[in-house]
């Protein structure tokens, strides 16, 4: 049996890995003309290399490729969805919205570029780590959530070998002194929300062990009553950690690139904003989740004009 399993041809690693979904993959050179990366899901050490046909292919580093794992890693990168449908979804629902029959560089700033995301795919990731990730992310920007997930799987994490920790269990997480996590782990005043909300989720365990069933709306609700957790890391939850495809996180990014493709620029007020964004979302349906990375891709890949600094997921 060989131990790679080979990704879609149209499979982008960057806008996949490092667009700001999941924290836990770092680009690598694997060989002197070749990129890979690496990352850790689960208990699971992977690499992600090009192969010589030019497609990308993953490689389990610390665990036998048995059936069971490249089923895991098959639905880790969700890879018995049509992306290729998805897209063309994605592409017409926006264009409805922008209420622009055809797209062309002269007609809309957005037209142009979407075919650059299509290699795009939203992970199937551990849901706890998704969210203490999303709870660390406030007001911070892609590397720093990167080195403070490195930190705290290193503080508190089971160690996988070669320098590589697992990401710690809730009770782990709950047992941690939230003085550590300020100091050693960098979390800042997040400290009170993680140790808190990792205690909470122990308490509850066994109601979380079946979260996955649970109705979008009931999960959603749920996710808000912990702490740390707002309405938009609450929809990054759902999207990322659950796979709730109709979730719409709207960061500062999402936000300015609707106003470029619904034409206004000027802020709404906070109740007319929220109105925007569930019409929005209510328009995007099964596809408002990746459609929302396509536009936050746009903006921090400033492929339409924007004044923004630094890849934040505020």
């Amino acid at each position: 049996m060989s131990d790679l399993v080979s990704l879609p041809a149209d499979f982008n690693p960057d806008l996949t890995l490092c667009g700001g979904q999941a924290f836990r993959w770092t680009p690598i050179a694997a060989a002197p003309s070749a990129a890979a990366y690496q990352g850790v899901v689960g208990d699971a050490v992977l690499t992600v290399v090009r192969a010589d046909h030019g497609n990308w292919q993953v490689r389990l580093l610390n665990h036998p490729p048995t059936p069971t794992w490249r089923r895991r890693i098959c639905a880790y990168f969700d890879l018995d969805r049509d992306y290729r449908a998805a897209h063309h979804l994605v592409v017409e629902r926006l264009r409805r919205l922008s209420g622009t029959a055809a797209w062309t560089p002269t007609t809309d700033p957005l037209g142009a570029f979407f075919n650059q995301l299509a290699g795009l795919r939203l992970l199937r990731q551990p849901w706890f780590e998704t969210l203490v990730s999303f709870v660390v992310s406030a007001n911070n920007h892609l590397p720093r959530i990167r080195q403070i997930i490195d930190i705290i799987s290193r503080t508190f994490g089971q160690p996988l070998g070669d320098d590589h920790y697992a990401f710690p269990t809730p009770e782990a997480l709950a047992a941690a002194d939230p003085a550590t996590l300020r100091t050693v782990c960098r979390v800042g005043y997040r400290d009170r929300y993680l140790s808190r909300l990792a205690q909470q989720i122990s308490r509850d365990r066994r109601f979380w062990e079946h979260a996955a069933t649970l109705p979008t709306a009931a999960l959603r609700q749920a996710l808000r009553t912990l702490p740390g957790v707002g309405p938009k890391v609450a929809e990054c939850v759902l999207l990322f950690g659950f796979h709730r495809w109709e979730a719409f996180p709207v960061d500062v990014w999402v936000r300015r690139a609707l106003a470029i493709l619904l034409g206004d620029p000027s802020p709404p007020s906070p109740a007319a904003d929220r109105r925007r964004i569930a019409a929005v979302a209510a328009t995007l349906g099964s596809v408002a989740g990746l459609a929302q990375q396509y536009l936050f891709e746009l903006m921090r890949r400033r492929l339409i004009t924007g004044s923004l600094s630094g890849n934040h997921r505020v």
